[in-house]
């Protein structure tokens, strides 16, 4: 009896000790950015702009699709089944609670912990295996600000941008799938606009800041706690795990405290 217990006990004090730890990096990473030298931040404004091209750029293309075809089967069901009992001025509510606040930034920001998070963890544990960590703090070189500082703020900007860009590709594939079902465009615009508010933008911008801060940072933190390369595989997919987890709930604490 005593001993499932002792082995729970032990199961959350890890988990407790490792989200500390968590926090203690998060917080190191942030002070790395304080203190950043003039030459420093040219350096990280290389690597971030690196960054920025593979974690939202190179990303676009998966965005697209992805908000286009969710919007386009929502807003198809959505019209047929509330034209039949003329509620169609619901759709409205429907693209701006559901897709705009909730979906399209829950579902970037998986794409991209997905695509980005993994290969972050995979990047920075190779380097910690290889010795270039410890190479870079022979020479005075602070690791995060090097490595993690430009990955972390590239997160940020581009999960920023993507849920934005979700955001407007879902208007547009509702736009057509509206169109299609027999509703004039003027009236779809009408809808939508009358939903839409300054808030949800802002909310929208909030939820990319969050989520990816905490793409930039769990990954990170994952991939340098790597001692041997056959923890590659397994820092990549604990950071993925954790930062979906993460996420959700966010997610539900906006909704709970924000909405």
């Amino acid at each position: 009896m005593i001993g499932p217990i002792a082995a729970l006990g032990r199961g959350v004090a890890r988990r407790v000790t490792r989200t500390g730890a968590l926090a203690r990096f998060f917080v190191r990473t942030v002070g790395a950015g304080v203190t950043l030298s003039p030459g420093g931040r040219r350096v990280v404004r290389r690597v971030m702009v690196n960054q920025v091209w593979f974690t939202a750029l190179q990303a676009v293309p998966i965005i697209i699709v992805l908000a286009g075809i969710l919007s386009f089967l929502v807003i198809s069901q959505t019209v047929r089944e509330l034209g039949r009992v003329n509620a169609t001025d619901m759709i409205g509510t429907l693209m701006v609670v559901a897709i705009v606040r909730e979906l399209g930034p829950m579902l970037t920001a998986i794409v991209v912990a997905g695509r980005s998070g993994t290969a972050i963890a995979a990047e920075l544990g190779t380097n910690s295996v290889m010795g270039e960590i410890r190479a870079l703090e022979g020479t005075g070189i602070d690791p995060l600000q090097y490595l993690v500082l430009p990955r972390f703020v590239a997160a940020i900007v581009s999960v920023a941008g993507l849920i934005l860009l979700f955001d407007c590709v879902a208007v547009v594939a509702g736009l057509a799938a509206a169109v299609m079902n027999g509703m004039s465009s003027a009236r779809y615009f009408d809808i939508v606009l009358r939903s839409l508010s300054l808030s949800d933008v802002w909310l929208t911008l909030a939820k990319g800041v969050v989520f990816g801060t905490v793409i930039g940072v769990v990954p990170s933190f994952h991939g340098l706690g790597v001692r041997r390369a056959t923890g590659v595989p397994i820092a990549s997919s604990e950071a993925v795990i954790v930062s979906i987890i993460l996420i959700f709930i966010f997610s539900a604490l906006f909704v709970a405290v924000v909405q």
